[in-house]
Parts: structure tokens; C-alpha cells; sequence
């Protein structure tokens, strides 16, 4: 759990480091093509822990980032969300989710996708599989 599972060209794959660690792993891997990523993580649904898993795939291309805070005074890192994002091929639409609190989706335009403003990290996909973006019960 909380690690990425990226489904590479060829069938082959490749596990993150722990996303909510100092350093997840997103960075320092370097995908041919991903044919999708995977995320399985807990929630807490009707007050119960829930598995879930968050899939992006067919995307021209995927990114991946944690958003954090640090103390000024503490120096402690809190993370405020995971955000998981695809560029839904033939159009400027980036598509995702950001794991918070709460899930949001994210429906927006390429280089607006932070807040209006563009975000660095993306690795290139496989253009052709059906583009999907869910996030769904697993067992």
C-alpha cells in the first residue's frame, strides 16, 4: 500500500518508494512508456477503513507529486495531498486526482493544472489504451 505501481510498455512494471516517504521515488524513475499507473491506499468510508485503488491509464502522459507544508518554526513536513495526474491524449485536458482529506477530481487544462499554474514531473504514456480515471473499491 501507498506505493505506485506503473505498468510499463512490454507488460514490465515498477513499484515507488512509499509516496507519503522524503522521497517517493516519482523523480528519479525513468519510464520508457507508462501503460497505466496504479495507487492502492486506505480511506475511511462510513467511518470503517476502506482499500481503495486510484487507476490513470492511456494518458499521453502522467505525473505525479506530493503537495507538503513545512513549519517555519517546527521544521516539520505535513503533507497536505497526493495529486495524480494524466493528459488526456488529442486534447489539452489533464485529467486526475488529488488524495487529501477527501478525494477531489481533477478536471483541467495542461499548464493550469496547480492551481493555474503548470507542474513539472511528467513521464510519457502510451497513447492508444482506453483512457480511464477512477478510483475504485479493491479487495
Amino acid at each position: 500500500m501507498w506505493k505506485i505501481r506503473l505498468v510499463l510498455e512490454g507488460g514490465l512494471t515498477h513499484t515507488t518508494n512509499d509516496v507519503r516517504s522524503g522521497s517517493p521515488g516519482w523523480a528519479d524513475c525513468r519510464p520508457s512508456a507508462i501503460q497505466r499507473i496504479e495507487f492502492p491506499f486506505v480511506g475511511i468510508e462510513d467511518g470503517k477503513n476502506v482499500k481503495f485503488r486510484l487507476i490513470l491509464a492511456g494518458m499521453k502522459e502522467y505525473n505525479f507529486f506530493v503537495e507538503a507544508v513545512r513549519g517555519i518554526v517546527s521544521g516539520k513536513t505535513e503533507i497536505k495531498g497526493l495529486w495524480f495526474l494524466g493528459k488526456v491524449p488529442g486534447t489539452e485536458k489533464v485529467t486526475g486526482f488529488v488524495i487529501r482529506d477527501k478525494i477531489l477530481a481533477i478536471n483541467s487544462i495542461a499548464g493550469k493544472e496547480y492551481g493555474g499554474f503548470s507542474t513539472v514531473g511528467w513521464k510519457p504514456g502510451i497513447v492508444g489504451e482506453k483512457v480511464t480515471s477512477i478510483i475504485e473499491r479493491s479487495m
